[in-house]
């Protein structure tokens, strides 16, 4: 059970890689200079921004935000069932 809560995990994992590229794609569209290095251990920094510019554009908060937020909490509760479940 532990290995499905695993690879639930790594493709969660890869949806939040995903979402938090094209959550600096999105700045960068918008005229915002984005480093290299932020593209996985600052984004965070970057959704309270990409949430407004994309409310101001298209009227509504654009879905990689969303998915950023929901495979983040994925992941760690993936991994919470997957430690859980070594225990058994």
């Amino acid at each position: 059970m532990a290995l499905y809560f695993l690879y639930a995990f790594l493709i969660s994992g890869a949806t939040n890689f995903i979402c938090s590229i094209l959550v600096l794609r999105g700045l960068t569209a918008a005229g915002i200079k984005v480093s290299f290095f932020e593209i996985r251990w600052q984004v965070h920094k970057h959704l309270k921004t990409y949430r407004q510019i994309t409310l101001e554009k298209n009227g509504k908060i654009g879905w990689p935000y969303y998915g950023y937020q929901g495979s983040l909490a994925g992941m760690v509760g993936f991994m919470i069932m997957a430690l859980f479940s070594l225990k058994q």
